[in-house]
């Protein structure tokens, strides 16, 4: 299944509201997208607040979409992972 990488630009939110989106988010892949696979979020502080980078798992981007619409989170940037480079491997 086509892996994925999504930039959620979620400006100045506390940790709590950060994790209430996340619950919700989770809640909403269970009960409405089962397809939808989330491996991790990995959050970072910016100027511009703090942004996620999350790693998804879908057969199209448009499930991803769907799924951030439904989660009310925003889905700035979708973009396939063509290559997983790991460095025990090398």
């Amino acid at each position: 299944m086509p892996r994925y990488v999504i930039e959620r630009k979620l400006g100045d939110v506390s940790e709590a509201q950060l994790q209430e989106a996340a619950a919700f988010s989770k809640q909403v892949r269970e009960t409405q997208f089962p397809d939808v696979g989330w491996d991790r979020s990995y959050v970072v502080k910016t100027d511009a607040g703090l942004h996620t980078f999350c790693i998804y798992e879908a057969d199209n981007p448009e499930r991803v979409v769907e799924h951030a619409r439904a989660a009310r989170l925003p889905a700035d940037a979708i973009h396939e992972v063509v290559m997983v480079v790991d460095p025990a491997a090398l």
